[in-house]
């Protein structure tokens, strides 16, 4: 959350001249619902389950593209199963103050709905960052722009 992958992921599409897929807006469009409506009235686990169900579809697409992935979809062992059989994965770390800074204000953000939300993100953070370091590709975004960062990912691919 906050690691610029949806910015990066439309940058690195026009680069590469792919089509750019947002995961959570794909899963918006086919449930006409916002992924907040989705949590509120379903729960994350029924939101999860179209988030893989959506990959899915989205990997076995016959021209190439750029997926970008929520956050917590590497939750899945099966949606990491389906990013490491039909493509390259990157990480795009960052320090957790400098994600914190990027979504602190930012609204749309369900498991952010909480009492303390920072406390909450930190939380979000440490369950989910082993997880993220098992990716073949990280690449640190701290002190990058967008474009800066789509083009490392471009040198990474050559």
């Amino acid at each position: 959350m906050g690691a610029g992958k949806t910015s990066v992921g439309r940058k690195l599409s026009r680069k590469l001249q792919m089509n750019f897929y947002d995961l959570d807006s794909e899963v918006e469009r086919a449930e006409g619902l916002s992924v907040s409506e989705i949590f509120e009235a379903e729960g994350e686990d029924s939101f999860r389950q179209k988030e893989t169900e959506m990959l899915a579809t989205l990997s076995q697409k016959t021209s190439p593209a750029v997926i970008s992935t929520g956050g917590g979809a590497v939750l899945r062992r099966q949606n990491r199963e389906i990013m490491e059989t039909s493509g390259e994965v990157f990480y795009l770390r960052a320090d957790i103050d400098t994600l914190w800074n990027r979504v602190r204000s930012k609204k749309g953000r369900p498991l952010l709905d909480v009492k303390d939300p920072r406390a909450e993100f930190h939380e979000l953070f440490m369950k989910r960052k082993d997880i993220y370091e098992l990716s073949p590709h990280v690449v640190f975004t701290d002190d990058m722009s967008i474009s800066e960062v789509a083009d490392k990912i471009v040198g990474m691919l050559e």
